[in-house]
């Protein structure tokens, strides 16, 4: 996968506005401070949700304070640090008009390790190099100051915002990691044991004419899979592996998707791929609904054993990228790769807004995303960053060899990926209504209404045609108004009612194991079906109905309905 060249001094240029030339009066930066504190108060889905209110308003009081003393460049850097108090990835001010000066520096993350990424040209045999020091501080001292000005609400995306911002000399200066107008000194490990100190200035970002000739890492040569100016592409890599890059969640212009997903299709019929890739490692969001008509390419190979899919993900995988992740777990596939600077359950769908006095432009989160109502595979997780279910992270001597660690490796596997099952694992109903699909023998469907009869049952979602099914027969019916709850964990009350219109579809009499009453039955709203599952041995001897279910019961229940 192709190292994008120096982050930072690249997005610098690009972030930059056309501003005027600012030259605010209190007066009118606590207009400014009053709008962000007020807009984001009034519309954030819920700004509070890590930093009490009473931090925000400590914050704003502090920058209150030294509104007539500070710069404006401080003055923005200040409205950001009470913005990344909401600890929101997706709630942040636009800083390209404060960054006035740059380091010459851009760093990369491999092995574990910061690694010097580019550097100006005299000072190329440093590339590749440890970074152990940034003038005195650690990396983490570095981190965490800069963390108040940074919106994360994960510390993958906190480390690629630190990557990004690194060099920024306002930033530094503003974080008390250099003196204002001060060099930047870093102390560097070489590979030998070797040992170096830069002292660097900062340049203009205004007046490149003034900038050193850079050098950065480069490989050898670029793998198949180097990242590609595309929205989306696809090659064979081998003759069973099948390679789909996805960079956007955008349509080509050129290419619907919809074009794009027949494509694939028919490459899949006309080959003998076993293994299909979808490389979201450059994927940093937008409309996470473009990708449906690919997944739904997919679905019926994976469900019919023809492919095995794999999704890539990285430290740039994020947003709507960071869901269409989870989608493809959700499919039956698995992910390798790094863990995603995108979390499973997150703050997102923008709005925006523009400060009346410093014309700052401001965005901001309008919903809270629980990927955990919808998919199995994101129930329980919250905010935390998508992890790999293969952990396969790019080493630098395979980067700088022109290797792609996780693909090569994926290309190498030879049988098909069979993850360690974990019994203990909740049992969520969508699983539970596959199991008694698969109980009862019956064939798989993919009728496509049937998907819309619980509003949220997604086409995708691996268990959709299981649901289906056990709709048809009457052993479901949902959960009330419209929906099903396919991702919320079983309860053995829920199993009992299930499993008792199950045997009555089936035409099937499950002889009683044990006399008696159940001594819990009676607390139970399904009395009467958990009475009688408990006495034919599909409950615990000593059960509560309302307790929730693992995997290791569901396998338990249907093999006692028959599944072996």
């Amino acid at each position: 996968m192709k190292h994008l060249r120096a982050p930072l001094l690249c997005l610098l240029l690009a972030l930059l506005l056309a501003l005027p030339a600012l030259a605010l009066t209190p007066e009118e930066r606590q207009t400014d401070l009053e709008t962000v504190y007020d807009t984001l108060r009034y519309n954030h889905p819920d700004l509070f949700h890590t930093t009490p209110e009473e931090t925000f308003l400590a914050r704003k009081a502090a920058i209150e304070a030294r509104l007539a003393t500070e710069s404006d460049v401080d003055f923005l850097l200040d409205v950001q640090s009470l913005i990344a108090l909401a600890r929101d990835s997706h709630t942040s001010a636009s800083l390209g008009p404060v960054m006035l000066h740059v380091y010459p520096v851009a760093l990369a993350w491999f092995d574990g390790v910061w690694v010097i990424d580019t550097l100006p040209e005299a000072h190329r045999d440093y590339l590749g190099w440890t970074l152990q020091t940034v003038s005195g501080l650690t990396m983490e001292d570095v981190a965490q100051r800069l963390s108040v000005l940074l919106s994360s609400d994960n510390d993958v995306k906190l480390r690629r915002q630190v990557r990004q911002a690194f060099g920024s000399a306002e930033l530094f200066a503003y974080a008390g990691i250099t003196e204002p107008e001060g060099p930047l000194v870093l102390s560097l490990a070489g590979p030998d044991g070797q040992t170096a100190e830069l002292s660097l200035t900062a340049l203009p970002t205004a007046d490149r004419s003034q900038w050193p000739a850079l050098a950065g890492l480069e490989p050898q040569t670029q793998p198949a899979t180097a990242f590609q100016k595309r929205y989306y592409f696809s090659l064979p890599l081998s003759e069973d592996t099948y390679y789909i890059q996805y960079n956007t969640c955008a349509e080509d212009p050129e290419l619907p998707m919809a074009d794009f997903a027949a494509q694939v299709a028919r490459d899949l019929d006309g080959g003998t791929y076993k293994k299909v890739l979808i490389d979201l490692r450059s994927n940093g969001g937008g409309s996470d609904g473009v990708i449906q008509p690919l997944l739904s390419v997919l679905l019926p190979r994976i469900r019919g054993e023809e492919i095995q899919v794999w999704g890539l993900i990285g430290e740039a995988t994020f947003s709507s990228a960071a869901i269409n992740a989870v989608e493809i777990q959700e499919l039956g596939g698995y992910l390798a790769g790094e863990a995603a600077s995108g979390c499973v359950d997150h703050f997102g769908a923008l709005g925006s807004f523009q400060l009346p006095h410093s014309q700052l432009s401001v965005s901001f989160s309008t919903k809270y995303i629980c990927l955990g109502d919808y998919f199995e595979s994101a129930a329980g997780k919250g905010m935390v960053p998508v992890q790999p279910d293969l952990p396969l992270p790019q080493t630098l001597a395979d980067y700088l060899a022109g290797r792609d660690t996780a693909v090569e490796a994926l290309l190498a596997m030879d049988e098909p990926h069979i993850p360690a099952a974990d019994g203990g694992d909740p049992l969520s109903r969508g699983r539970l209504a596959a199991l008694l699909r698969q109980a009862a023998g019956a064939e798989v469907t993919y009728p496509e209404e049937q998907v819309l009869l619980f509003g949220d049952l997604f086409p995708n979602n691996w268990y959709t045609p299981d649901v289906a099914w056990c709709m048809e027969q009457g052993i479901v019916n949902g959960t009330g108004g419209g929906a099903f709850a396919p991702a919320r964990t079983a309860t053995w009350q829920e199993a009992a009612v299930m499993t008792e219109r199950w045997l009555t579809a089936m035409g099937w009499d499950l002889p009683s194991v044990r006399a008696g009453s159940s001594a819990k039955a009676a607390d139970s709203w399904a009395a009467a079906a958990v009475e009688s599952a408990w006495q034919q041995g599909l409950l615990p001897e000593d059960v509560d109905p309302k307790a929730p279910m693992t995997c290791q019961d569901g396998w338990g229940l249907a093999a006692r309905l028959g599944l072996r």
